[in-house]
């Protein structure tokens, strides 16, 4: 009786606790369906970016100056490790420490520290190349003969994908095309300014994977789209000779830094070179100021080469003929200020031609005075901003502005300076492009670097007149004068060819006292070639080489260096 009593509880304690269950179970069923759906989606399906390969970026002959190879960064999940250790039979975290050291290049000893851990995840190594990355699976795939298992289990290992930026030619052009750092990020130059087309777009895709970890679909979501090529207007080998003249400039006289732009009249840039070179490979291993293309970012008073727009203002607003003659003392007073040519003379009289060669500073600010005498006091200021100073040239790189002194901030003595070159900021660009002008029978063309992106041709801009040919051409001639004898570099030559441009010595301004520094200057020279027939236009500039020296001397042998190979190699005719 007792025993049936006892049967009979427990009998209706386990139908409760059955129905419980049942409840429960209709309750989980209905109420909690999508939370458990969404939570065992969670767990078994992960979305994933898959990065696009970057463009490359090429010369105008197809010379590859940026390439791209896939690449990942590896990183570990010491808790799977860990899991691993704990299985049975269990992999041992040396041995995945091993072959990470072996087909990575990594530390052992690090490494097995890093996976065994208490972090949630730690890298191994950044921007691995693919094919390291293979070898990694081969190794790990290897079964052992003996026990038919295979050499490592790599769930534990992570693959970030990453685009791997090689610059084939070390630092061939390094300022200019800046650099590509980790985690995908261009770090300056050509990387920064043509990310947009160069990067593509990143893609998804949805990958459904066992506990293990191993993958057991993949679904596209969102393709990839490849970045484009770009080619460059530069030519490799141009670039490569003016980086080993401006190499040789560096050892001689030991500038801060230097640069050489080369450039045809209608803005292509062939050759954008910066001393101490920088090695985009290497982004670490070079000082930050080395790291400024000081082709668009250099800001400095021009000096001489600045004397070209006075007398190509003058001629153009008519204010001179080649033919009017200055009579021209060693030196003149404008307002509190007296200002002398660079080596004393008795008073001469000096056509516009003679002012360049001879590169009168007195004669120079004579044209100055006379165009706003004539022309109205603003007739320089606006003479400067037409030839582009003051404003960006449009080259599509990070770029300096220089600056021009509003004219309502003019003091008596300001067109004592302007004229020859000091009180204005511009940057070698701006000046390449006022040779560029003069070379192009007065036209001016925005500067360009970019060719042509993807399979689209970049056309280059229509240009604007500036010059009347015929006054471009007479300052051109006038700027051959300067290489010839009795001209500030006549001592530059290129056999059988007829250079023309102008040499340029311009002091340094200490910020602190804001007066000029003895034997701190900018040496620099600008021109073309040939002068008839201006094919190819050249700047070099020198910040500050040691103990001073002037633009004939520091700069001009690496401008006749330069022209010589572009003139030869290009087979423009002598004469």
């Amino acid at each position: 009786m007792v025993v049936d009593r006892r049967l009979r509880v427990l009998f209706l304690i386990a139908m409760v606790l059955l129905s419980l269950a049942g409840m429960r179970s209709v309750w989980f069923a209905i109420a909690k369906a999508d939370t458990l759906r969404d939570r065992a989606h969670g767990q078994q399906t992960i979305q994933r970016d898959v990065l696009a390969m970057r463009g490359e970026i090429v010369d105008r002959n197809g010379v590859p100056l940026a390439v791209t190879e896939p690449a990942a960064d590896v990183s570990v999940s010491p808790q799977q490790v860990e899991e691993l250790r704990r299985q049975s039979p269990g992999q041992e975290p040396i041995v995945l420490a091993r072959l990470l050291a072996r087909t990575l290049g990594v530390d052992q000893a690090e490494t097995l520290e890093k996976i065994t851990s208490r972090k949630q995840f730690v890298y191994i190594a950044l921007r691995v190349p693919e094919t390291k990355i293979q070898r990694l699976r081969d190794l790990a795939a290897k079964k052992d003969p003996r026990t038919g298992r295979r050499a490592a289990n790599l769930v534990p290992v992570h693959l970030e994908p990453r685009n791997r930026r090689i610059y084939p030619n070390q630092a061939m052009a390094g300022q200019l095309l800046g650099g590509y750092g980790d985690y995908d990020k261009a770090l300056g130059g050509l990387e920064t300014s043509l990310d947009e087309v160069l990067r593509g777009r990143t893609g998804k895709v949805l990958q459904t994977q066992a506990g293990s970890g191993s993958a057991l679909s993949r679904r596209v979501v969102e393709p990839t789209v490849p970045g484009k090529d770009v080619e460059l207007t530069l030519d490799a080998r141009i670039q490569a000779k003016a980086e080993e003249a401006l190499q040789e400039l560096g050892q001689t006289y030991r500038p801060k830094r230097a640069t050489a732009i080369v450039m045809r009249p209608d803005g292509e840039v062939l050759s954008m070179a910066n001393w101490p070179r920088v090695d985009p490979n290497d982004p670490a291993g070079s000082p930050q100021y080395a790291k400024q293309n000081t082709a668009t970012n250099f800001i400095y008073e021009p000096g001489s080469t600045f004397k070209a727009v006075a007398v190509a203002a003058a001629l153009q607003d008519r204010v001179v003929t080649p033919e009017t003659t200055f009579t021209v003392p060693y030196q003149i007073n404008v307002a509190d200020r007296t200002i002398a040519d660079s080596h004393p003379h008795g008073t001469e009289t000096m056509t516009p031609g003679r002012i360049l060669s001879q590169s009168s500073n007195v004669g120079a600010i004579q044209v100055g005075l006379r165009l706003n005498e004539r022309k109205g006091k603003d007739a320089f200021d606006k003479w400067m901003r037409r030839f582009g100073f003051g404003s960006k040239t449009g080259i599509g790189l990070g770029e300096e502005q220089g600056l021009l002194l509003p004219v309502d901030q003019y003091s008596g003595s300001t067109m004592g300076n302007l004229p020859i070159g000091q009180g204005q900021m511009v940057t070698p660009i701006q000046i390449a492009s006022l040779y560029a002008t003069i070379a192009g029978r007065g036209m001016r063309h925005e500067p360009r670097l970019v060719r042509k992106v993807g399979d689209k041709p970049v056309a280059g801009s229509d240009g604007r007149r500036v010059l009347r040919p015929a006054v471009a051409k007479e300052v051109a001639d006038m700027l051959a004068g300067v290489f010839e004898a009795g001209g500030t570099a006549s001592a530059v030559k290129v056999p059988g060819y007829t250079l023309a441009g102008k040499t340029g010595t311009s002091n340094v301004v200490d910020p602190d006292t804001g007066e000029y520094v003895e034997n701190r200057n900018v040496a620099s020279i600008a021109g073309f070639a040939p002068a008839r027939d201006p094919k190819v236009v050249i700047v070099v500039v020198a910040e500050e080489p040691a103990g001073g020296g002037y633009g004939a001397t520091v700069t001009g042998p690496a401008f006749a260096d330069i022209a010589r190979f572009v003139l030869q190699y290009q087979k423009i005719p002598p004469g």
